[in-house]
């Protein structure tokens, strides 16, 4: 999770740049295959109903 962490703070970063305001994020870490999305569907959802 520490390295989402880093990328998602040079996101934000180059956001801040932009005037851009992040609205949310989520870490998906583990996920190669989009088998792997589905035990996390909850929190993308919950994600996405909070922008």
């Amino acid at each position: 999770m520490k390295e989402c962490e880093r990328i998602i703070q040079s996101i934000e970063h180059f956001y801040w740049h932009l005037e851009i305001a992040c609205c949310g994020s989520l870490g998906l870490c583990s996920v190669e295959y989009k088998e792997d999305v589905a035990p996390r569907k909850d929190d993308i959802i919950m994600l996405c109903e909070n922008m």
